[in-house]
């Protein structure tokens, strides 16, 4: 339907028969069928103000009625333009609204990256057929996205990436076929680097960092959450010099975040996951990349929920407030902000030069459009390309422990740093005693259904004793292994007896039980490949 005839209201009555007569409804018992509540903060008249909506994720169909019912796991809360925008938008806007800090999102919100993935391949032209008979709201500016069927494309890397290529496949045959096997079915690209005993086995990028852009070992992905160790890092320094005790409370350092039942909160229970908001109510959750002020609100104004004295202490994973939370710590205790400290105490002592804890505009520049993106496959389909976290607004904003870009040869060297017990190339980083309590298991006897369990300070713990779904990072790696996880792309850990660094990063998101299945087998095929077994 050509856009001047498209004057069907967004969200009006009329519009939700559009949606339900241009295709069949997504089955809500399918598992490929995810809900989610939306609310408009300002509808115009005629629109309803909430609505519930199934997304199909393998064919791109929605469903949308008037609000009914209990809610469902995921609620969104924005005003009338930006909802448009989140199911009828481009690509970028979509991620971008994030940005703004008039988005509230409580639930599971890792859902939207799936969401995102199946509105772009509209398998079904559910998408493309409401676009075109749907009347576009005041303010908002169309924008087209390059067709997605190019991230199967291939990339030439340079001949020094071919040349490591070739000494990791000799050194490390098995670990290389694994990550082959991945690039081109579940990601589009990968990222790693491997050391044992100091000696680097592999520095390699394999596949494409976005369309038409090959990933090689200088290109600078996405941390996510392996970036977490790097606030641990910093307040074991402050904890060692003894201006920081992680099991006071919070509030005694940051006397503005003690209000509204968080006055007990301490940073241990912050750093091991054991707060008491659950990961679903992160404050932080539709502006995590929004203005620095609405975050401090939000996170410093956010009310504990009220629980019984009989309950015990649970695994409450926190994603991004809690990290936002933390890092104020450094320029009240020390007076240099989260990036400043990062660099000048952690990242130049251990060599981590192309490391960025958020990137300048200067550097957002520079990259262009070499910048690695994350993809996500539904069910297996085609990846697509999506901009969380790629944007210039979400890569220039600091985001402790989440954003941090830069080659996996860095991030491995940060965990080589520990390996050796504090010395990195550039002198010492932390004092052996400390690197022993940061690594020490400090919440024990928790699990939950994604395979957490053991947690030191700030880092995931080998759990492989508790069963061999806690498998935290290889069936044969040590019990003292520690490291972390990346949201469904990545992962790092050293394992102090084998003497062995892992670091990989996979920029296809697929869903929790297939990445953790193909990380395991990645993982213990270096093992193999090294006789440690």
């Amino acid at each position: 339907m050509p856009a001047s005839t498209a004057t069907v209201g967004y969200l009006s009555d009329a519009w939700l028969s559009l949606a339900a007569g241009l295709h069949p409804a997504p089955d809500p018992g399918r598992r490929s069928t995810v809900a989610l509540r939306l609310t408009v903060t300002d509808p115009p008249p005629e629109v309803h103000a909430t609505v519930d909506v199934r997304v199909d994720l393998e064919h791109g169909r929605l469903a949308v009625a008037p609000a009914a019912g209990d809610p469902p796991g995921l609620l969104i809360t924005l005003p009338y333009t930006a909802a448009y925008t989140l199911l009828l938008g481009a690509a970028r806007p979509r991620a971008e609204l994030l940005e703004s800090g008039d988005v509230t999102i409580t639930g599971n919100f890792s859902l939207l990256f799936f969401i995102d993935a199946a509105l772009q391949r509209d398998r079904s032209g559910h998408v493309a057929a409401l676009r075109a008979a749907t009347a576009v709201p005041p303010g908002h500016v169309p924008r087209e996205e390059p067709r997605t069927e190019g991230t199967q494309a291939r990339a030439e890397c340079g001949q020094s990436d071919r040349e490591s290529l070739a000494r990791a496949a000799d050194t490390l045959p098995g670990t290389l076929r694994e990550l082959r096997r991945e690039v081109g079915t579940s990601t589009p690209g990968a990222q790693f680097y491997a050391s044992w005993d100091g000696k680097v086995l592999a520095d390699v990028g394999l596949g494409l960092a976005r369309p038409g852009v090959a990933m090689t070992a200088q290109s600078a992905p996405l941390w996510y959450c392996c970036a977490k160790p790097l606030l641990s890092v910093a307040l074991g320094q402050l904890w060692e010099a003894g201006d920081f005790d992680p099991y006071r409370p919070v509030a005694h350092y940051l006397p503005e975040f003690g209000t509204r039942g968080k006055s007990r909160i301490t940073s241990m229970e912050l750093l091991c996951h054991t707060g008491p908001v659950p990961t679903g109510l992160d404050p932080l959750h539709g502006v995590v990349t929004g203005p620095d002020a609405e975050r401090l609100r939000r996170a410093f104004g956010m009310r504990v929920p009220l629980k019984s004295p009989e309950d015990r202490p649970g695994i409450n994973y926190s994603q991004w407030w809690a990290w936002f939370v933390l890092a104020r710590l450094l320029p009240a205790i020390d007076g240099r902000d989260y990036v400043s400290y990062v660099e000048q105490q952690i990242l130049r002592p251990c060599g981590m030069e192309r490391t960025r804890v958020c990137l300048t505009p200067q550097d957002y520049a520079a990259y262009g459009d070499r910048l690695p993106l994350i993809h996500v496959s539904n069910l297996g389909d085609i990846p697509q390309p999506t901009y969380f976290w790629s944007t210039r607004g979400a890569t220039t904003r600091c985001v402790p422990g989440v954003n941090t870009r830069g080659p996996l040869s860095d991030l491995g060297r940060l965990f080589e740093m520990l390996l050796d017990n504090g010395t990195a190339p550039g002198g010492r980083v932390l004092a052996p005693t400390t690197v022993a309590a940061l690594t020490a298991r400090h919440r024990t006897g928790l699990t939950d259904r994604y395979g957490n369990a053991d947690w030191g300070f700030g880092l995931r713990l080998e759990s492989r004793s508790l069963g061999a779904e806690y498998t935290s990072f290889s069936r044969h790696a040590s019990p003292r292994s520690f490291g972390h996880d990346g949201l469904w792309t990545a992962v790092v850990f050293a394992d102090p007896e084998a003497r062995l660094t892992v670091a990989v990063h996979l920029n296809g998101k697929v869903e929790h039980e297939r990445h953790r299945e193909r990380i395991l087998r990645i993982a213990d095929a270096v093992y193999q490949d090294l006789g440690l077994t």
